[in-house]
């Protein structure tokens, strides 16, 4: 459901793009192209947005700008590509406004957060529960995961563990903001350190998530969103 979620929301989003860049172009067939030719440095911001972790804000602030950098440079060769190897544009007057940095990064700001925004006020999923494989890198080394086997994420410093319900646990390099994308709605963020699986969970308050007999914090920035979801299932001290 997922893949084709993704299918009809890039669909959707290139359709109506195309009608707004009608006017910089010779015709629609030139700004559907055109419009296909912004798409590559949208996909690249949100597969590099994914590695950029705040922890070290200054480190984070640097990767945003070459992210920024990067991202706007994919575009203008892009376009540059499409207009003189695969097809005439015939860009008027009006395009010099693809060209502007700040109406590209809104551009691939705004489809970004209305895809994440759809995601999550409607969950994509199927009427029975499924329980998928996970696959990821640790110590160099490829591993399978069923999803719901993973208790909680954990991350510490600039590494993230992977605590299982058979009390095993995985190192990773993945930072958790990429787990957050990765794993499903089944999962809640409680902490900038920790994302847990609902189903492992016991127990409640308004400070603390309880997962067998350990608790994890949970912050201020995440404690409405964590009563809200979990105050259905009863679970409350």
């Amino acid at each position: 459901m997922r893949k084709y979620f993704s299918i009809i929301f890039w669909g959707v989003f290139v359709l109506v793009l195309s009608l707004v860049l009608q006017s910089t172009t010779k015709n629609y067939i030139s700004s559907l192209f055109l419009s296909l030719a912004l798409i590559p440095g949208i996909i690249l911001a949100k597969f590099l947005m994914k590695q950029i972790s705040f922890k070290d804000i200054w480190n984070g602030i640097q990767n945003s700008i070459y992210l920024a950098a990067i991202t706007l440079l994919t575009e203008y060769l892009a376009i540059l590509a499409v207009d003189e190897y695969l097809f005439s544009l015939g860009l008027k007057h009006e395009a010099d406004i693809i060209f502007n940095p700040f109406f590209l990064w809104f551009l691939i700001i705004s489809c970004l957060s209305i895809e994440k925004l759809i995601k999550y006020n409607f969950p994509v999923g199927t009427t029975e529960k499924q329980d998928p494989v996970i696959d990821f890198i640790s110590e160099r080394k490829k591993v399978s995961l069923r999803q719901n086997s993973i208790v909680y994420v954990e991350s510490r410093d600039n590494e993230v563990w992977i605590r299982c319900d058979t009390g095993v646990s995985y190192r990773t390099k993945m930072n958790i903001s990429h787990w957050e994308e990765v794993l499903d709605t089944g999962f809640i963020r409680i902490h900038r350190s920790f994302l847990v699986n609902i189903d492992h969970i016991t127990k409640f308050s308004p400070t603390k998530v309880f997962v067998g007999d350990t608790s994890l914090e949970v912050s201020r920035k995440y404690k409405e969103s964590v009563i809200d979801i979990l105050s259905v299932k009863n679970l409350s001290l």
